[in-house]
């Protein structure tokens, strides 16, 4: 009889592992009660294991929890979490905001990394995305800067808004930007060849040139 119930344990135990292997795995109920429970250790697997589920607005609401969290591993877990999110739903444009002004440069590298998959783009969050195209740290940078310029004729308004900017990095990252951008930003072609000509730093005039060129061509 022993052998009879173990043998039923252990079928028990490759289905529930299948379940987890193809894909389903925990619910968003369990997920939560995870994210509630006080062991930090716990919290941070959930979070981790958030950034592979597909999109689901029942998960909204943990996630949003996780990106509160006081542990800063869970709180970067969810960042990275957020971008499989509808951005439209009630208080993720608020947590991505706070994400990207975060102190942690985890977490703004995670949020950074998470924009360019948000779908549709909540535009409430360009301005802030674009300071951190002159973020401290250089990730970060670099992620803002490519999801920016992705954003192409979508960005240009936030960008034109900064090339005006009293901080000369600002000025520089914006030009940068345009010009990967290119075509879709022959808006901006005026006020680089304003700035190619007139501007007193010649690493501003030689940004704005090959600006120019890059979007003529």
């Amino acid at each position: 009889m022993t052998k009879v119930k173990s043998g039923a344990a252990a079928a028990v135990a490759v289905i529930v592992t299948a379940l987890f292997t193809f894909g389903c795995g925990p619910g968003p109920q369990v997920f939560a009660q995870r994210m509630n429970s006080g062991d930090v250790a716990v919290r941070r697997e959930a979070a981790k294991e958030l950034r592979g589920q597909p999109r689901d607005a029942r998960l909204v609401p943990v996630i949003l929890q996780a990106c509160r969290d006081q542990d800063l591993d869970v709180r970067v877990y969810a960042y990275y979490a957020i971008g499989r999110v509808d951005a439209r739903e009630e208080g993720v444009v608020g947590a991505l905001i706070d994400g990207m002004a975060d102190t942690s440069v985890q977490v703004r590298r995670a949020v950074t990394s998470s924009m360019g998959s948000l779908d549709p783009f909540p535009n409430t969050c360009l301005p802030h995305l674009v300071r951190l195209l002159v973020d401290p740290d250089e990730k970060t940078r670099r992620l803002a800067f490519s999801a920016v310029a992705d954003m192409g004729r979508d960005a240009m308004g936030s960008l034109m808004r900064n090339i005006d900017s009293r901080d000369a990095k600002m000025r520089l990252a914006v030009i940068n930007v345009l010009a990967q951008i290119g075509e879709p930003a022959k808006s901006a072609l005026a006020k680089l060849r304003q700035i190619a000509r007139d501007d007193e730093s010649k690493e501003m005039r030689d940004a704005a040139e090959k600006a120019v060129r890059f979007i003529e061509n």
